[in-house]
């Protein structure tokens, strides 16, 4: 149990870096409906749950999301992690829950999706980090020339 909330929780933390514009939006929503309805889920609609989470946080790395697009995705994920331990609450969804998790640890394209996911976060989150520190660059530069 711990091995697959920690698996979705690396999940829930992709989809929560994806916060720019309609992908934050679309996983905002997602979460939402998870916290609502996901308590009465059977295994087919948490692994189709998973896989579109899983899709939506490709999309949002592959937008090229800005700092704070990241920093809000972290802050949906607190929020994802919430739902998801309020969901699997009882036995039913638990296992339900599990049984997605272990039907999609078999899958290989879903693992081909899951890992495309996470070099794209990779890329996005340098990406993010490296403009951030050119436009320091740029202010101390500008900074500079208003000296003389």
């Amino acid at each position: 149990m711990r091995k697959v909330l920690f698996s979705l929780g690396t999940i829930l933390m992709c989809i929560l870096m994806a916060s720019c514009g309609k992908p934050l939006d679309k996983l905002q929503s997602m979460v939402d409906d998870m916290s609502e309805n996901g308590k009465d889920w059977d295994a087919d609609q948490w692994e189709s749950f998973i896989r579109d989470v899983t899709d939506q946080e490709l999309a949002f790395w592959e937008s090229e999301p800005t700092k704070e697009d990241i920093k809000a995705f972290d802050k949906l994920g607190k929020s994802f992690k919430k739902a998801l331990s309020k969901a699997t609450k009882n036995k039913k969804s638990e296992k339900a829950f599990e049984k997605a998790i272990k039907a999609l640890d078999k899958d290989d394209e879903f693992e081909d999706l899951n890992k495309k996911m996470n070099k794209a976060e990779k890329k996005a989150r340098k990406a993010a980090s490296k403009k951030d520190k050119d436009d320091d660059e740029d202010e101390d530069d500008e900074d500079d020339d208003d000296d003389y």
